[in-house]
């Protein structure tokens, strides 16, 4: 049966865990794709179906807000839903809830399609098996997201260089990794607790690419880019705390 909607209850691991045991960025991006792509397969628009349309999802941006922090080791109920789509993006919204039904993360996404081939982005306003009126239009944050912009850097870079193990069926840097190597460049102190992050996917980061993290911290927010050999911004991210 095909649902607008998506629900699934997830055990928080230790490692989902960072060492002031707040759940990490990296997981709480692990928890929407997993259960983005669940619904995926449900609504049969997931990796393979769309691949033999030539067509890749790739994620544009995607932004969170910490309500409160989950419990160590607690289990979560996930929900997620895909919004009508606009022009050529799909917006996707994610709720994470105890089982209680208390509200502790809301998350928004944009897609957009990839031509397998060209590595450009391609249309398919017709992906899902839903008509507009069956789309769930709640939005869990006012508005459209904004783009994140570029600004004037300060102090030193932080060098990773992605591996192997970094990369998805997609043959680049997994979203979910960017996040890990901005919480290394940042290092957040103990009384620096996420409230909001976003990051925007620029271009794809592939396995060997050096990437320099550039930071500058104001008050009560840290921007971070993600530049290439050719100083091209790659990503950029925001925490606010």
């Amino acid at each position: 049966m095909i649902t607008p909607t998506y629900e699934k209850e997830y055990a928080l691991r230790a490692s989902d865990f960072d060492c002031y045991e707040r759940l990490r960025p990296c997981a709480v991006l692990e928890l929407f794709q997993d259960a983005a792509g669940d619904h995926g397969e449900w609504l049969g628009v997931g990796f393979e179906a769309m691949l033999k349309r030539g067509l890749l999802w790739v994620l544009v941006r995607i932004r969170y807000q910490v309500l409160r922090q989950p419990d160590y080791a607690q289990t979560v109920r996930m929900k997620t839903w895909p919004l009508p789509p606009a022009g050529v993006s799909f917006q996707r919204e994610y709720r994470i809830e105890s089982t209680n039904g208390d509200l502790l993360i809301v998350g928004s996404s944009e897609w957009v399609f990839m031509d397998v081939n060209t590595r450009r982005l391609a249309a398919a306003r017709d992906a899902y098996p839903l008509s507009d009126g069956e789309f769930c239009t709640d939005r869990v944050f006012e508005g459209r997201m904004k783009k994140l912009r570029e600004f004037e850097p300060q102090g030193q870079p932080f060098t990773v260089c992605p591996g192997f193990s970094d990369l998805d069926r997609n043959l680049h840097v997994n979203n979910t990794r960017y996040a890990n190597y901005v919480m290394d460049a940042v290092c957040p102190a103990q009384q620096e607790e996420i409230k909001v992050f976003q990051i925007d996917y620029r271009h794809e980061v592939q396995r060997g690419m050096q990437l320099h993290l550039v930071t500058l911290r104001t008050d009560g927010e840290i921007q971070i880019a993600g530049k290439n050999e050719q100083d091209e911004t790659m990503f950029l991210c925001k925490l606010e705390f």
